[in-house]
């Protein structure tokens, strides 16, 4: 397990590098226009949707290198493989909601205003992290990276679209204690999801 946890934060720093310059814009145009209106910090919801569905988009470098087939010649199971992919996609969502409430406390100090704001729209975060890759790795590792492809970019559309429309309305109304039923909502499907992603990935013929 170990192993492949090693594996996999080797893989996400090779191919994540850029991402981390995508964050970096993404919270400088949060900040930038979270106090001109309520919609400002939904640009927030991007690098939590794209760092958290990284691990997903490296399934498809995983197959093809030959990856899933040579775990199979591992004292590794279809489960741990499965279970490395989902621990990773929740640390990237709670690395970025984490960051997003630093920058609340850091430039709330001088600006009460975008502290609230992102305290508004924080239980969207744990639901978009978790969730899109939620609904993206049970097709992966059912039909393929190739296959599953349709549905990630599914996912992505619809989740560009659904922060798109926040942003033009002018953002959510939430509280503070809405963060937690976000962050429930979010932990029952990926509970859920990764459950379906062992049971169709064992059964499954590479």
């Amino acid at each position: 397990m170990k192993g492949l946890l090693y594996k996999e934060s080797r893989c996400l720093w090779q191919y994540g590098k850029p991402y981390i310059l995508m964050v970096v814009i993404f919270f400088a145009l949060s900040m930038t226009n979270g106090t001109g209106s309520a919609s400002g910090v939904m640009w927030l919801l991007y690098p939590v949707f794209l760092l958290a569905s990284l691990p997903a988009s490296l399934l498809n470098a995983d197959e093809k290198d030959g990856w899933m087939m040579y775990c199979d010649t591992l004292p590794v199971t279809r489960r741990q493989i499965v279970t490395v992919k989902y621990i990773a996609c929740a640390m990237l969502a709670a690395a970025v909601t984490l960051l997003a409430m630093a920058a609340a406390v850091l430039r709330g100090q001088t600006d009460p205003l975008y502290r609230e704001q992102v305290v508004s729209v924080l239980p969207l975060m744990p639901m978009t992290g978790l969730a899109a890759p939620a609904l993206m790795f049970p097709a992966m590792f059912k039909y393929g990276a190739v296959k599953g492809r349709t549905v990630f970019l599914t996912v992505v559309v619809l989740v560009g679209a659904a922060c798109a429309v926040l942003i033009s309305t002018g953002g959510p109304e939430g509280q503070m204690w809405s963060f937690p039923l976000g962050l429930a909502i979010g932990l029952v499907i990926f509970a859920a999801s990764w459950a379906l992603s062992v049971k169709w990935f064992e059964q499954r013929e590479l």
